[in-house]
């Protein structure tokens, strides 16, 4: 396995409604590809800085799908021991279907 990277993300004070919470991942998800189109669409241009903008947008568009997973985890009271759990769980699904 590559290595991963490491986040260090807390959950917003003041979170959102339930359905609100549970809607924002999907709704930042569909950011990413938006922000992913631009990107592909760049990738070959020979203008560094265009690229550079498309690049950081597409990053900063998956930050904020990080950051509306941690709110909606946080929100549902699951707790780091949960979450790590979750990862392991994930990592030998992965594993068993040969991508890792």
């Amino acid at each position: 396995m590559r290595d991963g990277y490491r986040f260090e993300f807390g959950a917003f004070d003041k979170p959102d409604e339930p359905k609100v919470q549970a809607l924002k991942p999907l709704e930042e998800a569909a950011e990413v590809f938006g922000a992913w189109q631009d990107c592909d669409d760049m990738r070959y241009s020979p203008i560094m800085t265009a690229r550079r903008v498309y690049r950081e947008s597409l990053i900063d568009e998956c930050m904020d799908v990080v950051q509306a997973v941690v709110n909606l985890l946080d929100a549902e009271g699951f707790t780091q021991e949960d979450v790590d759990a979750a990862i392991e769980r994930c990592n030998e699904r992965n594993r068993e279907r040969g991508r890792l």
